[in-house]
């Protein structure tokens, strides 16, 4: 077993009481549902608190993303609770690449750190970090722009986006249109009465 030497035990219990949870559907017991909590976290091999914390959030969210694409593939729900299992799976799988880009990260910074350092050994380039993009970016929906895949075609989510976005965009036009006629009747009808 891999783990943080030093941690205190009621944190390890803890961390693996929580991931036991999400192993009993498929366990006989809550003893074995532990000990496969433990096995995936210890594959982590992490040697501090806070890489142990972060190995145990990665292993929630990787659950509980393919809980919500299975629940997401009943065939017998409506495409808006379809929908928003996906979306919710979308969301979870980015804070869990976050977290392992946090944890490498860390593992990266303890390596640098532990290695001792040789005066005469030119020193290595840091690795490269993943661009990150803006935290939020304000575009109206009419200027997103359609990312295709490598094929050149949509992915489903992207086609959907697409056609519902053109549906509101002609539903828009129809009310101005309409309310712009009512208005010029409204006017003809004032000018007419003087």
């Amino acid at each position: 077993m891999s783990l943080p030497v030093g941690l205190p035990r009621i944190v390890l219990d803890t961390i693996l009481g929580r991931l036991a949870r999400l192993f009993l559907g498929a366990a006989d017991n809550e003893a074995a549902a532990r000990d496969a909590a433990l096995s995936i976290l210890t594959a982590y091999n992490a040697e501090t608190e806070e890489e142990l914390s972060l190995a145990a959030e990665i292993v929630c969210f990787r659950m509980q993303t393919l809980e919500a694409l299975s629940d997401a593939a009943d065939p017998g729900l409506p495409l808006n609770k379809v929908l928003r299992l996906r979306s919710g799976a979308v969301s979870i799988s980015r804070e869990c690449h976050k977290s392992q880009r946090k944890l490498d990260q860390l593992r990266r910074d303890r390596r640098v750190g532990a290695q001792p350092v040789d005066a005469e050994a030119p020193a290595l380039p840091p690795e490269p970090v993943p661009p990150r993009a803006p935290a939020s970016i304000a575009v109206a929906p009419q200027q997103a722009p359609a990312i295709p895949k490598a094929n050149g075609k949509l992915t489903w989510s992207q086609a959907y986006q697409k056609r519902q976005l053109a549906k509101r965009i002609a539903e828009n036009s129809k009310r101005h249109q309409a309310e712009h006629r009512r208005h010029a009747v409204e006017a003809n009808g004032v000018a007419a009465a003087m």
